[in-house]
């Protein structure tokens, strides 16, 4: 039997992989026979957004190890952002033409969500690589092409960076072109790890404090809890899936209900205002019709997420100050405030060292946490004086 996207019951004969991957496709794709992936930025907003992102210090060495290799097999590359946003495409002239037919090209978005099953997006949803045959994808549009991808990291902090992909025919899901693939990336993060961290990107500092900040290498500007609540809800949305959020949208995760569409705009005028009077925030813009952000913001919410996922606790527990913005109510922050403690209390639980959990129950929200308690007394040293004080706590 083969597996085909408008009919689910013809999805055991996939891999589990594939068919997790088809399933979270078809909660966002209504009709596999005619998506296509959106072209999201033009030439100039492409051409500025590429200049500050940091996979454009390694992209010469994507183009010296994969692009001419690539074009010799009639393949083409793709560099894409976190969000599966392609930053580049490049190789074989023919492949490339065909490409432009299933909009893979600079600009376009290539994440599950947009797209559906592919190798960039997957690689970006498991944090891995993978290979997708021509029919394995699941819109139509795409099934003429096979393609392997993998992620890329930021060394310094574990953060996704982008993915990593190679396109066409069945040569880009030949055996070697996943290890060719894994040697660029590495080749890249090798030197990424040489060049100093990027701090020219804002960051947003929302967890475990009442005083969110917006801040940069060289100063900070205060925020009041409103602006901040909007700022992390645009931030976190366009990174996990490269989209704005409509006025309805927004005032649904604010106020908790649509029908406050012009208490957000007046306060949306004043975040404009705020914004271009900070310093560390004069190079964010506010966009309309949806909202969203000219640029991205480094937010430790979403480092947590990010370190998390490529498997680095320490980095997590070292970058999780605390709740979301603990004391919001709105309605989307609470939802995110859940879902990332959530996910650390579990990584934690299944997958952390003794040290970790310790580290772990020092956090305010888990110090009564029986279930980790008990967790860190069996894999605490038997010697260890921790687990006296972890006993004495269990006292009290």
């Amino acid at each position: 039997m083969r597996a085909v996207p408008d009919q689910p019951h013809t999805w055991s004969a996939l891999n589990p992989e594939l068919r997790a991957s088809w399933h979270r496709s078809a909660q966002f794709l209504q009709d596999p026979g005619t998506a296509l992936a959106p072209v999201e930025l033009g030439d100039a907003d492409l051409d500025a957004y590429r200049s500050e992102h940091p996979l454009r210090l390694v992209f010469p060495i994507f183009d010296r190890l994969l692009r001419q290799p690539a074009a010799d097999a009639g393949l083409i590359i793709g560099i894409g952002d976190a969000s599966g946003r392609l930053l580049w495409v490049d190789g074989d002239r023919s492949t490339l033409r065909r490409a432009e037919s299933s909009a893979f090209q600079p600009g376009a978005l290539w994440s599950e969500e947009a797209i559906g099953t592919s190798a960039p997006g997957m690689a970006l949803a498991t944090n891995r690589g993978v290979q997708v045959h021509q029919e394995e994808h699941f819109a139509y549009t795409v099934h003429q092409f096979s393609c392997s991808a993998a992620p890329i990291h930021n060394p310094h902090n574990g953060e996704l960076l982008g993915v990593v992909d190679l396109t066409g025919d069945e040569r880009a899901v030949a055996t070697h072109a996943l290890p060719l693939i894994y040697a660029a990336v590495s080749a890249a993060e090798a030197e990424l790890k040489v060049l100093p961290l990027d701090t020219t990107r804002p960051q947003l500092v929302t967890l475990g404090t009442r005083h969110p900040q917006l801040r940069n290498a060289t100063a900070s500007g205060a925020l009041s809890l409103r602006h901040a609540e909007i700022l992390t809800l645009l931030a976190w949305q366009q990174h996990r899936r490269g989209e704005g959020l409509t006025a309805a949208e927004l005032s649904e995760m604010l106020y908790g209900a649509t029908g406050h569409e012009v208490t957000l705009r007046v306060e949306m005028s004043r975040l404009r205002r705020m914004l271009a009077d900070i310093p560390t925030a004069r190079q964010i813009e506010l966009h309309s019709k949806p909202y969203r952000l000219s640029r991205e913001v480094d937010l430790d919410a979403l480092r947590v997420v990010q370190t998390l996922t490529a498997g680095d606790r320490s980095s997590a527990l070292d970058a999780y100050g605390g709740a979301l913005l603990p004391e919001s109510e709105a309605p989307g922050i609470r939802d995110l405030r859940h879902q990332l403690s959530t996910l650390l209390r579990e990584t934690i639980l299944s997958d952390g060292s003794g040290d970790e959990i310790w580290r772990y129950l020092q956090l305010a929200e888990s110090a009564s946490d029986e279930e980790v308690i008990y967790t860190a007394l069996d894999v605490l040293p038997a010697e260890s004086p921790r687990r006296a004080a972890l006993v004495a706590r269990m006292q009290r």
